[in-house]
C-alpha cells in the first residue's frame, strides 16, 4: 500500500448479513468445481431446503450456510472468491465477509461497483452505513464526495480511528483502543461486585482481564504506549482488590501478575505480557503477511519487531530468545522467571518461605478448582480472600489476642499452628474423606479410623484400604496438614519449599513403624501453603492412575488435586478466622 504522501484511499467493506443470504446454487457450484470430493455431502446437505421451527411452525431454510456448519466458512469464502480475486486494487484483503481494497481512487471505486453488481447476483448486499474509507494523502474534495455518492453513510476514518478486524493500523489507534478497554473493565467491575467472589476471580481470570486485551497486545506495540498501559494495570490491579477484599503493594501486585505455574495469581498486566504477545505474535504471522501483500520479497519485515526485540532483551539481560518464538509462552516464561527471582531474592523469614511454596504446581491447584456448589469446590469469600492473602503475603487481618493469649500479627500466621482453633480438625477430616471418595471411586473399598487397628501410642490411622494395594498388603493411610511459617519448620522452608512436610511424613513413618510389618503406610503431608509431600504426591498419583483405568476423566487426578487444594485453604480460613473471641466469627467455611 502505498504512504500518507499520496492519494491512494483504502475502504472497508461489510456485507449485509452474508452467511444467511448466500445463494446457495452458487456455494454448490463453486464446491463442485474447486473441492468436487466435497460435493455429493454438500449437495446433499444445501440441495433441497432445510426446516427451521418457529415453536411449531416450520419456516424453509433456502439460502445461506447452515448455522453451526464447520464447512460454512470455507464455502462461503469460495462462494465469493472468484470475484474478489477479479478485482483490479493493488491492496485486495479478505477475512470472510470482511474486505479491504485499497489503491488509486478511480481503480478503487471501479473495483466497488463491481463488487456490489456481482455480489448482488448472489444475493448479497454490502452495507453502505458500515463501510469506511480512509485516504493516505491529500484526496480532492470531488473525490471523496464521488465516495459519499457511490457509498452513501460511508465513515472516513483517521490514523487514530483506522483498525482493522479491531487491531489498529497505524499507533496513533492504540490510545483509544486502550481506553475503551479500561471503560469496559470498569463496567465489569460493578458486576463482579454482586457475584460471589469465587466466582468473580474465575471470571475475571478466564474472561475479563488479559483474555479481553490478548488480541490488543498481539497486533499492537502497546508498550510505547506506558501511561495508558500504567492506567489500563492500575485498573486490573483495583478490580483484582475489590474482588479479593484485600490491599496489594507493588511487590504483591507483581507476584499477583505472574502466571499460577509461577507462584501469581494469573491476573497477568499489560505491563509484562505486551512485548511477550507481540514478539509471538509477529513471528507466527509474518511468513502469512509477507506472502498476502508480497511487498520487497524477502527482505519484508514487519514493523516494529526490532524495536520490541531490543525491548525485550533489555528487560530479559543475557537471555536468549526462545528456540520457538512463536510461542508466546516462550517469551513469556523468560520475563516471568526474572520477576520470580528478583521477588525471591528480595525477601526474607517467612516472606521467603511463601515465595518458594508458591512455585510449586500443587500450591496453586485451587486456582484451577471450578467454583461449583454442586461439586463442593465453591470457596467462600473468608477462604477465597485469606487463601489469596496467604498465597501473596497480604495483610489478613488486625493485629488482635488469639483466643489462646498469644498476639496474633497482621498476616494471621499464628492461627495456622494454634492448638486452640478450630479449623485443624475440618480440614483433616475433609483432606481423609477426599482421600476416601478417591480411592472407593477407584474401587478399592476403605474405612476411616478402622477399629482394632492402632501404633504404639494407642491412636488408630486415619485409614485403611480393605484389598491389597500393593505386593499383597493393604494400605494404612494418615494425613496432616503443618505449618509452613510455624518456628520450628521456617529455618527448613526458607530454604527448601516442602521441607515441613518431608519432616511431617518421617514423623509418621516413626509413629508406624510397629505396623509397617502387615501394611503398606503412606504419609499423606500437605503444608498450609498448598505445598505436598513427596509420599501424598505419589499417593496421589497412583489413585489418579486407577481413577482413569476404571474409566473415569483423564484429568481426575487434577479434580482430585484441586479439592485437595480447596480443602487445605479452607482449613486455613478456619484456622485463622478461629482466632477470635467466640462470638465475633461465623462458621460454615466447609460447607
Amino acid at each position: 500500500m502505498a504512504g500518507d504522501d499520496t492519494n491512494h484511499v483504502a475502504v472497508k467493506l461489510d456485507i449485509s448479513n452474508a452467511f444467511n443470504t448466500v445463494e446457495r446454487d452458487t456455494i454448490l457450484g463453486e464446491v463442485k468445481e474447486h473441492v468436487p470430493t466435497l460435493f455429493p455431502f454438500l449437495n446433499q446437505c444445501y440441495s433441497a431446503p432445510s426446516n427451521l421451527f418457529f415453536e411449531s411452525t416450520p419456516i424453509s431454510s433456502q439460502v445461506g450456510v447452515q448455522q453451526g456448519d464447520p464447512l460454512g466458512p470455507l464455502i462461503f469464502s469460495l462462494a465469493i472468491h472468484k470475484i474478489v480475486s477479479s478485482l483490479k486494487s493493488p491492496l485486495n484483503v479478505w477475512y470472510l465477509d470482511d474486505g479491504i481494497i485499497g489503491g488509486s481512487p478511480d481503480i478503487v471505486l471501479r473495483d466497488i461497483e463491481e463488487i456490489i453488481l456481482k455480489f448482488k447476483e448472489i444475493g448479497l448486499e454490502v452495507n453502505t452505513d458500515k463501510c469506511e474509507l480512509y485516504y493516505c494523502g491529500q484526496v480532492s474534495t470531488e473525490c471523496l464526495d464521488r465516495f459519499h455518492n457511490f457509498i452513501p453513510g460511508i465513515k472516513e476514518l483517521n490514523r487514530e480511528t483506522f483498525t482493522l478486524l479491531g487491531a489498529p493500523i497505524f499507533p496513533e489507534a492504540i490510545p483509544r483502543i486502550m481506553e475503551e478497554k479500561i471503560r469496559s473493565l470498569l463496567l465489569a467491575q460493578t458486576h463482579l461486585n454482586n457475584l460471589p467472589a469465587h466466582i468473580s476471580l474465575t471470571l475475571f481470570r478466564h474472561c475479563l482481564s488479559m483474555p479481553k486485551l490478548t488480541y490488543t497486545v498481539r497486533t499492537a506495540p502497546v508498550w510505547h504506549f506506558s501511561n495508558e498501559v500504567s492506567e489500563l494495570d492500575s485498573c486490573l490491579k483495583s478490580t483484582l482488590e475489590g474482588i479479593l477484599n484485600i490491599s496489594l503493594s507493588d511487590d504483591q501486585w507483581s507476584q499477583a501478575g505472574l502466571p499460577i505455574r509461577h507462584g501469581g495469581l494469573g491476573i497477568r498486566r499489560v505491563k509484562d505480557t505486551g512485548l511477550a504477545a507481540f514478539l509471538a505474535s509477529s513471528h507466527g504471522v509474518v511468513e502469512l503477511v509477507t506472502h498476502i501483500l508480497n511487498v520487497n520479497g524477502d527482505e519484508f519485515q514487519l514493523p516494529f519487531v526490532d524495536e520490541a526485540l531490543a525491548a525485550w532483551s533489555a528487560l530479559c539481560p543475557g537471555c536468549d530468545p526462545p528456540d520457538q518464538p512463536k510461542s508466546q509462552r516462550g517469551w513469556d516464561d523468560v520475563r516471568a522467571q526474572i520477576v520470580f527471582e528478583d521477588l525471591e531474592r528480595r525477601s526474607s523469614g517467612a516472606d521467603l518461605a511463601r515465595i518458594k511454596a508458591s512455585k510449586i504446581p500443587e500450591s496453586g491447584a485451587w486456582l484451577h478448582a471450578l467454583p461449583s456448589p454442586q461439586l463442593g469446590t465453591l470457596m467462600d469469600d473468608d477462604s477465597l480472600r485469606i487463601a489469596a492473602a496467604l498465597r501473596l503475603g497480604c495483610n489478613i487481618c488486625e493485629q488482635h489476642r488469639c483466643i489462646c493469649g498469644t498476639l496474633v500479627d497482621v498476616k494471621g500466621y499464628h492461627g495456622l499452628n494454634c492448638l486452640r482453633c478450630t479449623g485443624r480438625y475440618p480440614r483433616h477430616h475433609a483432606l481423609n474423606d477426599i482421600i476416601r471418595r478417591a480411592l472407593v471411586s477407584a474401587n478399592i473399598p476403605c474405612v476411616l479410623e478402622p477399629p482394632g487397628l492402632s501404633r504404639t501410642d494407642g491412636k488408630r490411622p486415619d485409614g485403611l484400604t480393605l484389598v491389597p494395594w500393593e505386593r499383597g498388603r493393604c494400605m494404612l493411610w494418615d494425613a496432616t496438614c503443618v505449618s509452613t511459617f510455624a518456628a520450628s519448620h521456617l529455618p527448613h522452608t526458607i530454604c527448601s519449599a516442602g521441607s515441613a512436610a518431608e519432616k511431617a511424613a518421617r514423623q509418621k513413618h516413626l509413629k508406624y513403624d510397629v505396623l509397617k510389618a502387615s501394611y503398606i503406610f503412606m504419609p499423606v503431608a500437605f503444608e498450609v501453603t498448598g505445598v505436598w509431600g513427596t509420599e501424598a504426591r505419589l499417593l496421589i498419583r497412583a489413585i489418579s492412575r486407577r481413577l482413569r483405568d476404571r474409566g473415569f476423566d483423564r484429568r481426575s487426578g487434577s479434580y482430585l488435586s484441586q479439592r485437595i487444594s480447596v480443602a487445605i485453604q479452607r482449613g486455613n480460613a478456619a484456622s485463622i478466622m478461629g482466632t477470635f473471641e467466640p462470638g465475633t466469627t461465623r462458621g460454615g467455611l466447609f460447607y
